[in-house]
């Protein structure tokens, strides 16, 4: 009786422990929800993907974690976050659109920086760019000549004249 009785013992403090283990996956969690405009974009959670938005409750565990944004035709989002264990997350993001924009001049010796990031000399060139206002610097023999701000809204074709403001086509 007495084997009997610790068997039955044993047996039941795995089912507790199973449940515990349950529970504590459960609650240790935070609930997590995350929506995009534009919609059906691949959501990465610390390297995994955890599929495509909206998602609606899903799971987080606390602590630090980063989440990246991908769509083809829109600008990628990384955002770190730090979950804390009482709080449920909800994440809404807005992505902004890329565009095609052309640069043409038919002005010699110039060169051409945009961004403090692309740099060019050619008379005519193509860049995919984030919608939104972009910094345009103008050099001549290592000087700066000009300075502007680009708004891009929409695929743009950009005529740089020297003197002249930038004009749109």
């Amino acid at each position: 009786m007495y084997l009997k009785n610790r068997v039955e013992m044993v047996r039941n403090y795995k089912w507790f422990l199973v449940g515990l283990l349950v529970l504590v996956n459960l609650y240790g969690q935070v609930k997590l929800s995350v929506k995009t405009i534009p919609k059906k974009v691949n959501v990465m959670l610390d390297g995994i993907n955890i599929g495509k938005s909206p998602i609606i409750n899903d799971r987080i565990t606390p602590g630090f974690h980063k989440f990246e944004i991908a769509k083809s035709g829109f600008a990628p989002i990384t955002y770190d976050i730090l979950v804390n264990p009482s709080q449920a997350v909800h994440l809404d993001f807005f992505m902004n659109p890329i565009y095609q924009v052309k640069f043409k001049t038919q002005e010699k010796g110039l060169v051409f920086e945009l961004n403090g990031e692309h740099l060019w000399d050619d008379p005519f060139i193509r860049l995919d760019l984030e919608a939104g206002d972009h910094f345009l610097r103008v050099f001549k023999l290592n000087e700066i000549i000009d300075e502007q701000t680009i708004h891009v809204d929409e695929p743009k074709k950009f005529n740089y004249y020297l003197k002249k403001p930038i004009s749109e086509k």
